[in-house]
């Protein structure tokens, strides 16, 4: 066959596969392997049939092949057609084809009469197929599923930022990367009360975080009634953090109303909230109505005296709540005294922390009463209550015959190393005190002490938590030439002094009782006795021998402000 020619238009196969390679095979080329090149007018192409296209057309060949005698088509042995003119072959249909498919042609030369037209192909049907393109992922296994639990994180960090965008405001990266995590910590960010909402609509729907800590964001009460709004419908968060934002009465009241339903949390920090008393009742409702909130923390507020007394009801009659945190707060009079009464009657708190409150004697009494009978309290923190000598004498009363208390706080009263030794006297004598822990936190102890200590440790397990060691020279001994119960006295008074803001000037005013401008060693003595000054009477007369240079009896305040200045 001579060169083949194509007219615009026209297809023709590509010349590599001829009439040659048709003899040869039972399918034409394309079909076998399911391909054909393609020249349309000037431009060539590639067809491509799908694996399927290439079984439908082997049943349909078989099929024929089975109904019509002779050699197969395309074999080059079916007579050719009569010459049709080429209106012929745009007008009538060609036999076995139906609109949208495709016919394939073989080539023939055509009569070499005809000069003018040179060698142009004549397109005979050979075989009929469907084109339906080729789907480069028919025979590509398809990619498994991605694992939910790496979709899950992108759907809860998604949450959140489609929430801020609803809100316009801008996302908190710090925040965004702890969606799926366990606990949200989020402290000291001012977020803000839009930043809470828009942290609350995201977490609507969060099966992942349990802990939620907001502490000093800034939320106020609009951001806590978010919050609220938010945990009515999760059901996953156990432990709740608010602490240090002022969300006030109206906050608190979100929090309440959420709190009498919930059966979820545990634990609760509205700590530095600006409550006070009028709040309350509001507090009280959350302990008469909840029975599964275990921890309590309402520190740094404003509850006094008339608070206490709401509360301490809503305690006596609650048997779920283990831990509870009143610790600086305005606690004092009848509040102090309710609080007190209250441990007698419940019966389900672990531990109670008072500390830095205005408990008194009278509250000390009752509270001692309340340790007799109450057999579930294990920690009681009670210091920093300005607690006196006697005071703590009531209180150790009730200790020493406690049966379930195990640790006791009593750091910041009025405890001198001689007190101290009285108290680990008690604990050490008794037969059903149960104290494991005894926290002075940073009061004095004399080594008389740390013999008790060491005496008391043979026998039962005891940790005491103390500050400085008084040193006391030739031995046990009450008089030597050094200064007796500390290192430096002088240096103690100076400590003192700085701690209330006291000038040389104002002491001797403060002790200059008579108004003669002069303090004698008495007035010196009960002056510092008086005000609590961590020093013992030993130490008070090796100080004021110093100060009394010549002998007088009269105080050299000079010589004090020297050595003042010389302890700097």
């Amino acid at each position: 066959m001579g060169n083949t020619q194509a007219t615009p238009g026209t297809p023709v196969l590509s010349p590599e596969i001829g009439p040659a390679t048709m003899k040869n095979s039972s399918k034409p080329a394309f079909i076998a392997t399911g391909r054909s090149e393609v020249q349309i007018g000037s431009k060539a192409t590639t067809l491509y049939l799908s694996s399927s296209s290439l079984k439908l057309h082997d049943k349909r060949c078989h099929s024929r092949e089975s109904t019509n005698a002779g050699p197969p088509l395309g074999t080059g042995s079916l007579p050719q057609s009569p010459v049709q003119s080429e209106t012929d072959r745009e007008t009538v249909a060609k036999p076995g084809t139906a609109p949208g498919r495709s016919t394939a042609y073989s080539q023939r030369s055509e009569r070499e009469d005809n000069p003018s037209r040179g060698s142009v192909s004549r397109l005979q049907p050979i075989r009929e197929f469907t084109f339906t393109g080729y789907d480069i992922m028919a025979d590509v296994t398809p990619e498994p599923p991605e694992p939910e639990e790496e979709i899950k994180p992108r759907k809860r960090l998604q949450a959140y930022l489609d929430s801020c965008s609803h809100l316009g405001i801008t996302p908190v990266t710090y925040l965004s990367r702890q969606m799926s995590n366990k606990g949200i910590v989020m402290r000291n960010h001012s977020i803000g009360p839009i930043g809470a909402r828009a942290l609350a609509i995201a977490l609507l729907n969060n099966d992942t975080v349990t802990n939620l800590d907001l502490e000093d964001d800034g939320i106020e009460a609009e951001g806590a009634k978010a919050i609220a709004e938010m945990l009515e419908i999760n059901t996953n968060i156990v432990d709740v953090n608010l602490s240090e934002n002022c969300i006030g009465s109206q906050g608190l009241r979100a929090i309440s109303d959420l709190m009498v339903n919930n059966q979820v949390i545990q634990s609760l920090d509205i700590s530095g909230s600006s409550l006070v008393d009028s709040d309350a009742h509001l507090l009280a409702k959350i302990l008469q109505n909840n029975t599964t909130l275990r921890e309590l923390i309402l520190s740094h507020n404003g509850i006094c005296e008339q608070g206490g007394y709401i509360l301490a009801t809503a305690i006596a009659n609650n048997d779920t709540l283990r831990i509870l945190d009143l610790s600086w707060n305005h606690l004092r009079g009848k509040g102090s005294l309710s609080i007190a009464a209250s441990l007698q009657k419940n019966i389900g708190l672990r531990k109670l922390d008072i500390a830095w409150n205005g408990f008194s004697k009278n509250d000390a009494i009752v509270l001692s009463k309340s340790l007799k009978e109450n057999t579930t309290l294990k920690e009681l923190d009670i210091s920093h209550n300005r607690l006196e000598k006697e005071a703590l004498g009531f209180l150790m009363q009730g200790v020493k015959d406690s049966d379930g208390l195990e640790i006791l706080r009593l750091g910041g009263n009025c405890i001198t190393p001689e007190l101290a030794m009285v108290i680990l006297t008690c604990i050490g004598q008794s037969e059903t005190c149960r104290v494991n822990l005894l926290d002075f936190e940073n009061n004095e102890v004399d080594e008389e002490f740390l013999t008790l200590l060491d005496d008391i440790q043979s026998t039962k397990s005891l940790e005491v938590v103390y500050g400085h060691v008084i040193k006391r020279e030739n031995g046990r001994g009450r008089k030597g030439d050094g200064i007796d119960g500390n290192l430096d006295a002088v240096y103690e008074l100076y400590k003192y002094m700085s701690e209330h803001n006291y000038r040389v000037i104002d002491l001797m005013k403060w002790l200059d009782k008579d108004g003669s401008m002069s303090v004698s060693r008495d007035e010196f003595k009960r002056g510092m006795m008086t005000a609590e000054v961590p020093l013992t009477e030993h130490q008070l007369d090796v100080m004021l021998d110093k100060l009394d240079m010549d002998g007088d009896g009269e105080v050299d305040f000079s010589k004090l402000e020297k050595l003042l200045n010389e302890s700097c």
